[in-house]
């Protein structure tokens, strides 16, 4: 299966999102996002495209392509009723108090995205999200405002993953089994996270592309996949210098890229530093933007 492998899908900008349209539709591959994406149901049938989260991998989640999660049909107790004020605003209401604030999906029929319980002084207690095919598909856990876990579920509404929040970073993440809840894996940063599960997703048979050289790099380390890196940017800096990652992928310091693929001008403006060049390969038009 090819691969096009990105952090979030609602940051890329249109240059990029485009050409990597161009790739998956030539290969007929898979989108796939690192980050947590209730949205992505909605993004791929607005782009054409096939795809998933590795959140939705590990709880093997499925897009519904037709269902939806209406806003009045959201979690509330059953004498408790939802209701649109005047300036657009969704509240949910209880025993005549509010005791949360919702919100939808943009360019949806009042497609349900979140609902967010506050607490008797008004502070978060906690937001249940839904995915746009309307299913649950979190808990952020709040106290005094501030986030200390997200839980995430499968479709059975069954809890799969965890991140445990310290000082606003995510210091403790879990994979654990459904049925009996207990603790598959354990990661001590959501880095660490990344990198063991996207290992046990993709294989040596699998070709991932990635368009930048952040998470998405780092997140390939310990893959046996075919990975290919399309450069976008300027692979010079501001000093003159190639970029300290691309210069590692090309001394083979970063093993587990093995393509560089680039236009000519790059190509020429690498070649003058005099570093490898067996990793390059020269396309005729502009990678991405």
């Amino acid at each position: 299966m090819d691969y096009e492998l990105v952090n979030r899908v609602d940051t890329l900008d249109q240059a990029t999102l485009q050409a990597i349209k161009e790739r998956l539709q030539k290969t007929n591959g898979k989108l796939l996002c690192l980050g947590s994406m209730p949205n992505m149901r909605n993004f791929l049938q607005a782009n054409g495209l096939k795809g998933t989260t590795l959140i939705d991998l590990i709880t093997k989640r499925k897009y519904d392509p037709k269902s939806y999660r209406y806003f009045n049909e959201v979690n509330i107790p059953d004498s408790g009723y939802v209701e649109v004020l005047k300036n657009g605003s969704i509240f949910a209401s209880y025993q005549g108090d509010y005791i949360a604030r919702e919100y939808i999906f943009p360019n949806t029929r009042r497609a349900a995205q979140d609902i967010r319980f506050l607490n008797p002084d008004g502070s978060l207690d906690y937001i249940e999200e839904y995915t746009s095919d309307g299913k649950l598909y979190s808990h952020l856990l709040y106290a005094n405002n501030v986030l200390q876990e997200i839980i995430f579920f499968n479709l059975q509404r069954q809890p799969v993953i965890r991140y445990y929040y310290y000082n606003n970073e995510i210091n403790l993440v879990t994979v654990e089994n459904p049925k009996t809840n207990a603790i598959i894996s354990k990661y001590d940063s959501l880095n660490e996270f990344i990198i063991a599960e996207l290992a046990q997703k993709i294989d040596s048979k699998d070709t991932v592309g990635i368009n930048f050289l952040g998470i998405e790099l780092s997140a390939l380390a310990q893959t046996s996949s075919q990975n290919i890196y399309y450069l976008n940017e300027d692979p010079l800096d501001q000093n003159g210098n190639v970029r300290a990652n691309l210069a590692m992928i090309l001394n083979d310091q970063i093993p587990y890229i093995a393509k560089v693929v680039l236009t000519r001008r790059q190509y020429y403006e690498i070649e003058k530093q005099q570093l490898p060049v067996n990793k390059l390969e020269v396309v005729s038009h502009k990678v991405s933007k």
